[in-house]
């Protein structure tokens, strides 16, 4: 059975509409004709002739509602600002304005200075709900447009739990340091940043306000590590020069703010919501490079590789490794894979390749199922770790070297791992299912794996790790709730409802036995996979080896 891998960043820029020239009765035939036109265009490589089409459209048909819809949901995608706020705002005259379109309107309010236009729009916001958990941050930002409030004052009538606090504890640093309170911006930036992508977009954007408040020395302070874009900040810094990205008010600080609710959407591949979010961020704020970088994510995910290539051009070189990073990811998911190794490739052969570059290589290579080139990336970025190297990346290398055939080597690096991160649930269950399917020590390896799953409960990954431990035991009765629960949670992971298949037809149950083998087998890949399956529909599982 081929082994289940387990491995491992909004408002508008108030522009003044020029208005379609009046008519002295709208041409309905006209603006069905564009609308049918425009229909026609969604969805193919010319957004951009969709958007104009509806843009017609709506000129000719401004009370249409769901020709003012398709037209808000084009311009979003295509990234057309002005046909987006057209179709807001007749939307809103008609009182069905979508809800991430209020963030549109809440922000061009903000652009135009008009906070109390931007505060009823957040009452409507909350009102309505699905995004009242942003009102908090945006009620903030708007107290600092408004120069009436203390920062954060509206921010503590609200709960101190929940998704909402967790974006409000975020903008933290960003506001206080709007209002120019450095030493509590600092404070609040250091209690949040964290040592993974996320955590140094942010640190940027507080260092590169600290800069803009000349606070050098205070930035400097934020800026510490051996991570490539950090050291490029802090010799920015230090040669007196200044960091891109600032966030010095509300309309920057609202788009920012939803490019982080974009990127933490970006984990669900060819998400809208993420597309939506970060089309809106980029509206208000078109130069800033952080929200730029979400949005090329964003348009790769949605299947729009070569416009989110297009913008990361331009973006600055204090951003090289993180822009190539995007890149290699979006040729990857387009199944421009040979380009990705190129980029990586050429990344890793520079004088300066730093660990980052191998890793970032050996990705590439185990997409490509290189898997003993792969662990030679990874071999060459630990060596550049030294004594530091991640345990995510000892968990890469001990995993390619296992799918290069090379168990011997790499059950003592994937035990390494386990060892610099004993309650990191991945790695504990990347050992322990290695273990099982190489039938090593059973007892240690369902020790790993229960263990990973206390610590996370509601994976469906370790969940059927646990399930399969217990039934490669011998144990398919103990096995099968498990597996069942996992088959609820991920039920288009095909491996997983072929596990449930072997258990059932273990515990006698073959008639469920060949039902969820005919389920996985929808959802399998490859015909090695689909031939193993059919196999055991027609005759049940091969004998286990004792």
């Amino acid at each position: 059975m081929a082994p289940i891998i387990r491995t491992c960043s909004v408002a508008a820029l108030a522009l003044a509409l020029s208005p379609a020239p009046a008519a002295a009765r709208p041409n309905t035939a006209s603006a069905l004709a564009d609308y049918v036109t425009a229909r026609m265009l969604d969805g193919q490589e010319s957004g951009q002739a969709a958007a104009q089409a509806y843009s017609l459209a709506l000129s000719g048909a401004p009370d249409n509602d769901r020709i003012a819809t398709r037209a808000y949901r084009e311009a979003i995608e295509s990234g057309d600002k002005a046909l987006a706020l057209r179709a807001a705002h007749a939307l809103d005259a008609q009182s069905k304005l979508p809800q991430d379109a209020r963030l549109l309107l809440f922000g061009e309010s903000l652009s135009k200075g008009d906070w109390r236009a931007a505060r009823l729009m957040l009452d409507r916001l909350e009102e309505a709900g699905g995004f009242d958990f942003l009102a908090p941050a945006l009620r903030a930002w708007t107290d600092v447009a408004a120069r009436e409030a203390p920062p954060l004052a509206s921010a503590e009538r609200q709960p101190k739990d929940g998704l909402g606090a967790v974006y409000l504890r975020e903008q933290q640093p960003l506001l206080l340091l709007a209002r120019k309170q450095v030493n509590d911006g600092l404070t609040a930036a250091k209690a949040l940043t964290r040592p993974d992508g996320r955590g140094l977009i942010l640190r940027l954007a507080v260092a590169a306000r600290l800069v803009a408040l000349k606070e050098r020395d205070k930035a400097l302070e934020l800026l510490a590590g051996d991570n490539r874009t950090i050291r490029a900040a802090r010799a920015l810094v230090e040669a007196g020069k200044p960091l891109p990205g600032v966030i010095d008010g509300p309309t920057t600080g609202t788009a920012f703010l939803l490019a982080r609710i974009a990127s933490d959407l970006l984990r669900d591949n060819g998400s809208a919501a993420s597309l939506t979010f970060a089309r809106i961020a980029s509206f208000t704020a078109p130069e800033n490079d952080a929200i730029r970088m979400t949005l090329a994510q964003a348009l790769a995910n949605n299947g729009r590789t070569d416009e989110a290539l297009s913008v990361l051009d331009g973006i600055a070189p204090l951003y090289e490794g993180l822009v190539r990073d995007i890149r290699i990811g979006s040729l990857g998911r387009a199944n421009r894979s040979e380009q990705a190794l190129s980029l990586a490739q050429a990344a890793a052969k520079r004088p300066d390749a730093d660990l980052y570059d191998h890793a970032r290589l050996g990705g590439v290579l185990s997409g490509l199922q290189k898997h003993g080139d792969a662990a030679e990336a990874y071999r060459e970025a630990i060596r550049l770790a030294g004594g530091n190297a991640p345990w995510n990346l000892m968990l890469l290398f001990g995993g390619a070297l296992d799918q290069a055939g090379n168990w011997d080597e790499a059950k003592p690096v994937l035990e390494r791992a386990v060892a610099a991160a004993p309650e990191e649930p991945e790695a504990l269950n990347h050992l322990g299912y290695a273990m099982l399917e190489h039938g090593d020590n059973l007892t240690e390896a369902t020790r790993l794996i229960a263990k990973a799953s206390a610590l996370r409960p509601d994976s469906a990954a370790i969940t059927d790790s646990l399930g399969w431990a217990f039934y490669l035991r011998g144990q398919p009765n103990e096995s099968i709730p498990l597996l069942e629960r996992a088959v609820a949670a991920d039920p288009t992971e095909a491996a997983v409802g072929e596990h449930l298949g072997d258990a059932y037809w273990a515990a006698g149950r073959r008639v469920d036995a060949r039902y969820a083998w005919r389920a996985a087998l929808i959802q399998s890949d490859g015909p090695d996979d689909r031939k193993r399956i059919e196999d055991k529909i027609a005759n049940g599982p091969p004998a286990r080896a004792k």
